[in-house]
């Protein structure tokens, strides 16, 4: 996504600024004046712009982290900044393919603190987009893998070191404090459109359902603190 760079900066700046969009189209809008070409629904650019909105609110919601006192602040201000983005509705081919969803900034805030996650906690997210799940954390301490290889560019960007391998058989080589995660979920079909099937420990005909999949294999990773 050769545009990627230039419109993070400008939605994070606008937003970080305390800027809104009403309307997605408003956002293509002032997206194709900071890009001197039109973007037209349902297109690849359309996409890349969503991308770039979603990146823009976790960079700006990552500075409220910094600048907030209480963690009732934070939170309320992730909700105000929630408020005043666009409904980002367009899903490439790719996004379908893969199942992909993305989580809302203050609902990714209330499961990194319910996972206690500081900046001292080692983290493991097998599907981490743009790392709404990541708030708070040190990249340095952090396993990132993404698959989509325009999201793993911009985790990268973020500090992050990223490997891009399929979550559901891939385990990092060290152990962590707290996995946390939003895989994609439901059954996911291949390029031939069949149903794939997953392997579950202990279930000899396993799972359709993608999201149980990188659950336990995710789960892996954990340092368990306690004997089984």
């Amino acid at each position: 996504m050769a545009h990627q760079p230039e419109l993070v900066e400008f939605f994070t700046r606008h937003l970080g600024a305390g800027g809104s969009f009403a309307t997605i189209t408003q956002a293509r809008k002032q997206a194709a004046e900071v890009l001197g070409e039109p973007v037209l629904p349902g297109t690849a650019l359309a996409k890349q712009v969503d991308e770039a909105v979603e990146a823009g609110v976790v960079r700006t919601a990552q500075t409220i982290l910094q600048t907030a006192t209480t963690t009732h602040d934070i939170y309320d201000r992730l909700i105000e900044l929630h408020d005043r983005q666009p409904t980002l509705n367009v899903r490439s081919s790719t996004s379908v393919l893969q199942q992909a969803y993305s989580t809302p900034i203050p609902i990714a805030f209330l499961a990194s603190t319910l996972a206690g996650i500081t900046p001292d906690t080692t983290v493991y997210e097998p599907t981490a987009g743009h790392g709404a799940l990541l708030l708070g954390t040190d990249p340095a301490k952090v396993a990132v893998n993404e698959l989509n290889p325009d999201r793993a560019a911009d985790l990268r960007a973020q500090g992050y070191s990223v490997t891009q391998f399929d979550a559901t058989e891939y385990q990092p080589d060290q152990q962590h404090d707290v996995v946390i995660a939003n895989p994609p979920f439901g059954a996911v079909r291949d390029e031939q459109g069949q149903r794939q099937r997953f392997a579950l420990p202990g279930n000899r005909r396993g799972t359709t359902q993608i999201d149980q999949a990188i659950a336990f294999q995710a789960l892996k990773a954990i340092a368990l603190k306690w004997p089984l």
